[in-house]
């Protein structure tokens, strides 16, 4: 199988939730930020980014290959910010 290769970029990954209940109920869109480290085995190995776009959290998230290109995104104008981040990171 080949290699998956992803943009240079943060990815977004927007998630659905409801909130409140019978009448106060309402549905919000969570928004987060990802630094995509690794590929291989059919999955991605993504970092969250924290709000600011500054830090990288070292917490892996490891999604399958479908997952991720069903419920991920590139963020615009992001290549800068994402070699900037990956400075910080171990080669």
């Amino acid at each position: 199988m080949s290699e998956v290769v992803l943009a240079e970029g943060i990815y977004v990954k927007r998630s659905k939730s409801q909130f409140g209940g019978r009448d106060t109920s309402r549905e919000c869109v969570l928004e987060t930020l990802w630094f995509p480290y690794r590929t291989g085995d059919n999955c991605v190995e993504l970092f969250p980014v924290m709000d600011d776009l500054k830090r990288v959290l070292r917490i892996t998230e490891k999604v399958p290959l479908d997952l991720f290109r069903e419920e991920y995104s590139l963020k615009e104008n992001s290549r800068e910010i994402y070699l900037e981040l990956k400075k910080t990171l171990p080669g």
